[in-house]
């Protein structure tokens, strides 16, 4: 690979054409000073320019390939405009503008390279780092609770998780800047990965890719993929050296919760670097209206004030990106990452009222690099190879207080601690190839591989001091080695077929470990009936997972676009469902499982897109069928009956559970969005929204999924002026009741999933001086109107009203 990546430095394709042309609006007037882009499609290659006095513009020194011109000026919908050069050495673009505000949109994940939310055929939400300075979040978890299917998990400002179409947890993958996020260790039923594991202020771009994923991205990519995208450090392709920096800052009135972020740049035309730091402290938040509802707010961890206990976290982050830029086509990008979160509370459940569960520490560090060639020849046109390494390093620990009831009961005084030390490492491979004017090809492979080593301590201090340094989950490895390929064809101006395939073998292995031991009391039958005689010596398992997707656009007119997909995705057991084995968190012994079969789904979506000056918005149906769904079941053996561990004298045997693959479910549903800025005087009044409709079915048992929020509406209104100085506006979320739920849920839940209605107001003022100089202030009310509510499917409540403010310095 290193011979062949430095040949290319060499090997280079002639670079010897322009783009020019003129910018014009509807009445014949030039446009000066809008910013134009010319993205090669299949390099995902920028270049800017400016128009001048006479509207004029000119792109030289281009390679041969298909460009996207894409045209901003303030006052002005975007303008695109599909360039392809390859005959001609200086190519005509004049563009025609029209008084809007609609912007174009691109994504990555979608393809693995840069094209247009329109021309995909996969439902995907792109927020920039404008929205998400605008949203004022603590989290960027937050911001799933406003986006088309999705929905979250949990509450604070370290542990919010999404769910998309109805799957969190590992059944939805996260990347950072296209590499895993999550890893092999983390409970699925009980946790998922955090996205707080990343600095806020650090993210450049959040994209969610609803629906399958695995073709591009393997295992985990069920529900959806999320891919945070952070900072980085462009070059100067001017002669000289630019320094700039930046600070954001951001406060919380309900929380006293504050941030802080500081980042130094600089770059020239051979290399650039961007330093960055953070810093944060959360302490517990406040819910909403405790007077409005009939409870006692004691008995769940919340004070009669309201405040909910154990929400609290600290943290901080730092970034250091480096960019060598070798020529044109050649540049070499490092990164490191250092994520450091201390004293993360458990909403709700605080030792005031006998029980805590928090993380004392949650650590990241991370080191990848990445180098890339363009233009190799005329058909091979990127190539592009990046590894990682990264550690995840967590404290999880409980305390068990139950206070005595002499002379009968002594009381229980218990502490343990579980520290999950995974290393992850990774390398991924990807070419860009156009073959002909039609064939658009990426094809390449990747290699991941995780290392856990847990250490465990649980201590009884009443009725009698026990200590016990077992092991839950043997010393293990989980890692894979695939192949892709997908391949896009323009079967004319109007139609685009996408289809592709992966390859991939996993292997999951465990280790003899000191302290990791089955239950003595399991017979001999018994372990054979469960399939875990030599767990204790180590296993290895091996799989093969085979995938594939096809998807089609055609483009009705210039303004609309019909999508269809149809793929496969899967999600491989992990090492906690593999080889997990000890007392249950709910009671109980769980054993391991190394025979467990891949979760699988078969997607299906289809959508219309909409976009012009005037109005941008798309309706997207889907069907997702699962199978092999993973559940923690009560095991039988051969003969059909319950397994179980005997204890001595009169003492209750203590059931044992097993995970298995048993489910069957089914999630369908319908996702809108829109936008329609209207022109009013000096400015845009701008109504833009979305709904979400969802229906699961778990087809094993007949009954409801009991993780569906059926019904999701977003509506905004935001007042903008035209030179987007200042904005003002209001957004509501209402989510509907859900009564359809299972019965045991409905039983344990004492009823339906209640409903909410909650609304947010905010607004903010720029100044700016081109793009050198750029000074903003966004304020807000969250929760203006103090509602007590819970985000469907989770216990702790959500924050009450809270008054935030953010403010961002960038200069250039």
């Amino acid at each position: 690979i290193i011979v062949f990546l430095c040949s290319t430095l060499i090997f280079a394709q002639a670079i010897n054409f322009a783009i020019s042309g003129n910018i014009t609006d509807t009445n014949g007037a030039v446009v000066p000073n809008a910013i134009v882009t010319a993205r090669n499609a299949v390099t995902g290659e920028e270049y800017r320019a400016q128009t001048d006095d006479q509207g004029n513009y000119r792109f030289e020194n281009l390679a041969e390939g298909n460009y996207k011109i894409i045209v901003n000026a303030v006052g002005f919908s975007a303008a695109v405009q599909e360039v392809k050069v390859e005959e001609s050495a200086n190519i005509k673009a004049d563009f025609e503008l029209t008084v809007g505000n609609i912007d174009e949109t691109v994504t990555v994940t979608a393809t693995r390279t840069q094209v247009a939310t329109t021309d995909t055929a996969v439902p995907v939400s792109v927020v920039n780092r404008r929205q998400i300075e605008r949203e004022n979040v603590n989290t960027i978890g937050d911001m799933f609770r406003k986006l088309p299917g999705t929905s979250t998990v949990n509450e604070g400002a370290f542990q919010v998780r999404p769910r998309i179409r109805g799957l969190d947890s590992n059944r939805v993958l996260v990347l950072v800047d296209g590499e895993r996020l999550n890893n092999s260790r983390t409970s699925t039923t009980q946790s998922g990965i955090e996205l707080g594991l990343v600095g806020t202020e650090q993210i450049e771009t959040l994209e969610v890719v609803r629906g399958s994923g695995s073709v591009l991205y393997g295992t985990d990519a069920l529900g959806g993929t999320i891919n945070i995208i952070t900072k980085d450090a462009p070059r100067k392709k001017e002669d000289g050296f630019r320094l700039g920096g930046t600070f954001n800052g951001y406060l919380s009135s309900n929380e006293n919760g504050y941030r802080g972020s500081l980042a130094l740049k600089g770059s020239s035309k051979y290399f650039s670097f961007r330093v960055a730091q953070s810093l944060e402290r959360y302490d517990n938040y406040f819910t909403g209206d405790t007077d409005t509802v009939n409870f006692t707010p004691q008995s769940i961890g919340i004070t009669p004030e309201g405040e909910v206990l154990n929400s609290q976290s600290h943290g901080s982050n730092t970034q250091i990106t480096t960019r060598f830029f070798f020529n044109e086509e050649n540049d070499l990008r490092l990164n490191y990452e250092r994520r450091r979160a201390s004293n993360i509370g458990s909403p709700t459940l605080s030792p005031e009222f006998g029980f805590n569960a928090f993380f004392p520490f949650s650590n990241r560090d991370k080191f990848n690099g990445r180098f890339e060639t363009r233009n190799i020849n005329s058909n091979l046109l990127k190539v592009s190879a990046s590894f990682y390494y990264q550690n995840q390093n967590r404290n999880f620990s409980n305390i068990l207080i139950v206070p005595a009831f002499p002379p009968f009961f002594p009381g229980l005084n218990n502490f343990s601690e579980t520290i999950t030390d995974t290393d992850s490492y990774g390398l991924d491979v990807q070419t860009n190839w156009l073959l002909g004017t039609r064939n658009f090809l990426t094809a390449g492979f990747s290699f991941f591989r995780d290392e856990n080593k847990d250490t465990r301590f649980e201590e009884s201090r009443i009725p009698v001091v026990t200590q016990d340094r077992t092991q839950s989950v043997p010393d293990a490895n989980f890692g894979s080695f695939a192949g892709f390929v997908q391949d896009q064809f323009d079967v004319n101006s109007r139609l685009r077929l996408i289809g592709g395939v992966r390859i991939e073998r996993f292997s999951s292995g465990s280790e003899p470990t000191n302290g990791f031991a089955v239950d003595p009391n399991l017979t001999p039958q018994q372990l054979e009936d469960l399939g875990i005689v030599d767990l204790e010596n180590g296993l290895d398992v091996k799989e093969t997972a085979v995938t594939g997707d096809f998807g089609a656009v055609y483009r009705v007119t210039e303004e609309i676009s019909l999508t269809g997909r149809t793929g496969r995705s899967f999600r491989v057991a992990n090492l906690f469902e593999r080889f997990f084995t000890g007392s249950g968190s709910i009671g109980g012994y769980i054993v391991a499982n190394p025979t467990l079969e891949p979760e699988t789904g078969i997607n299906f979506d289809t959508s219309v897109k909409f976009r012009n000056s005037k109005f941008a918005g798309s309706v997207t149906y889907f069907n997702n069928y699962y199978q092999n769904f993973l559940s923690n079941e009560p095991a039988f053996d051969s003969n059909g009956a319950p397994i179980v561990i005997n204890r001595p004298g009169s003492q209750r045997p203590i059931d044992v559970f097993q995970t298995i693959n048993i489910d069957r479910a089914r999630i369908q549903g319908l996702e809108a969005d829109f936008e329609v800025p209207i022109r009013i005087g000096i400015g845009f009044l701008t109504p833009s929204g979305n709904i979400s409709y969802l229906r699961g079915d778990n087809l094993s048992d007949s009954e409801p999924l009991n993780t569906i929020t059926p019904l999701k509406t977003v509506l905004n209104l935001r007042w903008q002026n035209l030179q987007s100085n200042y904005y003002a506006d209001w957004t509501t979320r209402i989510v509907t009741k859900q009564e359809r739920l299972s019965n045991s849920f409905l039983t344990s839940n004492q009823g339906a999933e209640p409903g909410f209605v909650v609304s947010d107001i905010g607004g903010g003022y720029t100044f700016r001086k081109s793009d050198k100089y750029r000074l903003s202030f966004n304020v807000g009310v969250k929760n203006i109107f103090d509602r007590l509510y819970s985000e469907q499917f989770v216990f702790a409540p959500a924050r009450g009203r809270s008054f935030v403010f953010g403010t961002t310095l960038d200069l250039n």
